[in-house]
């Protein structure tokens, strides 16, 4: 095939025009598991990002989109018709990156001869074109090596959320370090839990904060997720929403469900409708993600008092507890966090979220237990804890939680004042968040504990040690589960007409 030169420049400098002309794909299998090799129309997915790209993007997507193809063929593009490239493509496993290969031959063997750059060499993971002094080379994000000696243009991360994490920012600091000032870089991936490097990578581009363009593709832009109805729906709340903010069909809605009964959770992250609650799925999460997912609905910003967050206000004659979790008040430290809950209608009515001085945080803590009632305040003991606790006592606080524990050597029950987190008590702490969340008895707005909920993972197999994921924080979480048990647990307070501990510790 012979193309007037006038044609290949105006081809070779429209993407979309060049991919749907000259390149190849093969059909996914049919019934008797073959495929046929075929143009390639885009997707639109495929279409909306080549036609948005900048040369920093992230992407986040549902599966079998066709997003990854459609990167690899724009990028491509570029390199068969432009010299000095160098693109590195990087997939999550083995068998993608032969997978991505593969598809590169595909659309390189399939080009016109006068399109087709002459390719000197080939290897299991590189291509070579000398003429153009272009190389692309794919591999799988167990190696640790690529990028590192090549000065890059076009970097393709894909899958990101399911690499490898503790190699993944070795990987990282690689490939951008390489990458030319005006690189074309694109990262795209579905979800996988909250906490991570493309989580993290994802909501740092939404806020305009690492200069990457953020992207976004539900399951609905894909055509073939549909299936024929024979007769009308009948539909839930959540699906007359997805109608009437998207324009769902009938057709769209009934492959949700079915989709939605064989995944059960997991349809919201293989499948993402929206960009907050996909990432609300994971085998390690320690929360559940459906029935965290149903409080996203009560969720407000309440107003803003400092570092406080207030949705109620107080109520006389109502009782209150709150929970404390103290940090040290460091700006790249953790946050302080201090959750206050009505104990009849176990509703979570403000927060205190910040970096104050541990005395300085110890005085709001004060002021707002005096606000609501002389609430009961449980305090964590550890470390900046103990400096909360010193303020409080100093001050002569009349409603402190004390733990109590029997002491065999002295044969008495002896009374600590705080929360003591421990291996006995980390257990009730996560089983009484669990059981309020199941049952729909804890009332919140709070949009950032519902978020450290789902970023809280269990760390081992045996699931003994439960902890923030990577990144992220679970100081308002610690602080809620905390007034939870000692709600639930109805804790003896110094004035309690039951009868007070044989003896008060010291501090």
């Amino acid at each position: 095939m012979t193309l007037a030169p006038e044609m290949e420049s105006a081809l070779t400098s429209d993407s979309v025009e060049y991919i749907e002309r000259f390149f190849n794909v093969l059909t996914k299998a049919d019934r008797q598991g073959q495929s046929q090799l075929v143009p390639m129309s885009l997707k639109p997915v495929q279409r909306a990002y080549i036609e948005g790209r900048t040369t920093r993007d992230i992407i986040l997507k549902a599966r079998q989109m066709g997003v990854s193809t459609g990167v690899l063929a724009s990028n491509c593009h570029k390199v068969f018709t432009a010299p000095f490239h160098r693109m590195a493509v990087v997939a999550h496993r083995g068998d993608s990156a032969e997978f991505m290969l593969q598809t590169v031959h595909r659309f390189y063997n399939n080009l016109p001869r006068g399109l087709r750059p002459r390719s000197d060499w080939k290897s299991a993971t590189k291509i070579r074109f000398p003429a153009l002094d272009a190389i692309i080379h794919i591999d799988s994000a167990q190696s640790r090596a690529i990028g590192r000696s090549e000065s890059l243009t076009i970097v393709h991360l894909s899958e990101t959320a399911h690499w490898p994490e503790d190699n993944i920012q070795e990987l990282w600091a690689g490939i951008s370090q390489t990458a030319s000032p005006g690189a074309f870089i694109t990262i795209e991936s579905s979800p996988r839990g909250r906490g991570g490097f493309f989580y993290q990578m994802y909501h740092a581009a939404k806020r305009g904060e690492n200069g990457f363009k953020a992207f976004f593709f539900p399951w609905w832009h894909e055509p073939e997720y549909s299936l024929p109805i024979t007769k009308p729906l009948q539909l839930t709340e959540e699906e007359e929403l997805l109608v009437d903010n998207y324009g769902l069909k009938p057709e769209q809605i009934a492959w949700r469900r079915t989709k939605q009964r064989e995944l059960r959770e997991l349809f919201y992250q293989e499948y993402p409708e929206n960009d907050v609650d996909c990432f609300f799925g994971g085998e390690n999460n320690v929360f559940d993600g459906v029935t965290v997912r149903k409080y996203l609905r009560n969720v407000r910003p309440g107003e803003r008092v400092g570092d406080w967050t207030i949705w109620k206000d107080v109520v006389g004659g109502r009782k209150y507890v709150i929970g404390v979790d103290a940090a040290g008040g460091l700006i790249k430290g953790d946050f302080s966090a201090a959750v206050v809950l009505e104990t009849r209608a176990n509703e979570h009515v403000a927060t205190f979220r910040g970096k104050a001085p541990p005395d300085l945080f110890a005085e709001e803590v004060y002021r707002m237990a005096k606000t609501y009632n002389n609430a009961l305040v449980a305090v964590e003991r550890e470390t900046h804890g103990h400096t909360v606790l010193h303020i409080l006592l100093e001050r002569n606080y009349e409603n402190l939680y004390y733990h109590k524990d029997y002491d065999v050597w002295q044969q008495r029950v002896l009374a600590y004042p705080g929360w003591v987190t421990s291996g006995k008590t980390k257990p009730l702490m996560i089983d009484a968040m669990k059981a309020a969340l199941r049952a729909g008895d804890l009332i919140t707005y709070s949009q950032n504990l519902l978020n450290e909920a789902m970023s809280y993972q269990y760390v081992s197999q045996e699931r003994m040690k439960a902890e923030a994921a990577r990144g992220e924080t679970d100081d308002e979480l610690v602080a809620a589960m905390i007034a939870l048990v000692v709600r639930e647990q109805e804790p003896i307070g110094l004035d309690d007409e039951r009868g007070k501990p044989e003896v008060y510790a010291e501090l």
